[in-house]
């Protein structure tokens, strides 16, 4: 008795598995081939945002190429890191900012930002930079009005002690020319050797400048 039991529940269940692969066959059929094509979702063009080959400067433009290297100037100028090594690296002229500066506007740097900068990163204190709006300025070719926001957090590690916000304004002449720097330029590496050595700074392969900067006053503060 038993094994006509277990014969039939075998049977049975031979018979729901035929059944369960022939309702996947009506569902899906496989006679048409159908593939699947994977996406990825890209952020945004910063190659550690997106899976592919990062966005080239023909992919910008030259004015969005322009903008994004004062952007970059700009956060050079006033950031910072607790780090005072680091710091004392850009002091030394040992960054990117030095590389986009001529001397006037470095020694300008050094005189009246660098002080602050030393400070905030000696107290374990914290900058980060944010670009409102960049404009020609009127009646000039060469000088551009940048609008900026910075945000401080003077006392380290201190949740309940709300960062200064700052927003002001600097006008800086600028030379900037498309394209990339040619090879005796870049102390006779081509732009892919210059970028594959270590610590490279990206942003001294372009052919950007600035002659000239003007500090202004704060627009706003917020405390």
């Amino acid at each position: 008795m038993k094994k006509i039991l277990y014969f039939l529940m075998g049977t049975l269940l031979m018979a729901t598995a035929f059944l369960s692969l022939m309702i996947s066959g009506v569902i899906f059929d496989t006679g048409a081939k159908m593939t699947v094509e994977p996406k990825f979702f890209q952020t945004n063009d910063n190659h550690q945002d997106r899976p592919g080959v990062p966005a080239s400067p023909a992919d910008f433009g030259d004015n969005k190429m322009r903008d994004l290297l004062i952007a970059k100037y700009i956060t050079e100028l006033f950031y910072v890191t607790p780090d005072t090594t680091e710091t004392q690296r850009r002091i030394k002229g040992q960054s990117s900012l030095a590389r986009l500066s001529s001397r006037q506007v470095f020694n300008k740097w050094l005189e009246y930002i660098a002080p602050e900068i030393e400070e905030i990163s000696k107290n374990g204190g914290l900058r980060t930079v944010s670009i409102i709006s960049i404009s020609p300025r009127k009646g000039s070719d060469n000088y551009w009005t940048i609008t900026y926001a910075l945000k401080t957090w003077d006392v380290p590690n201190d949740f309940s002690v709300e960062p200064r916000i700052t927003q002001n304004i600097v006008d800086m002449h600028i030379i900037y020319k498309p394209g990339l720097r040619s090879k005796d330029s870049l102390g006779g590496y081509t732009v892919t050797q210059y970028l594959e050595r270590e610590n490279a700074d990206p942003s001294a392969v372009f052919k950007f400048l600035v002659q000239d900067i003007i500090f202004q006053e704060n627009l706003a503060v917020d405390k």
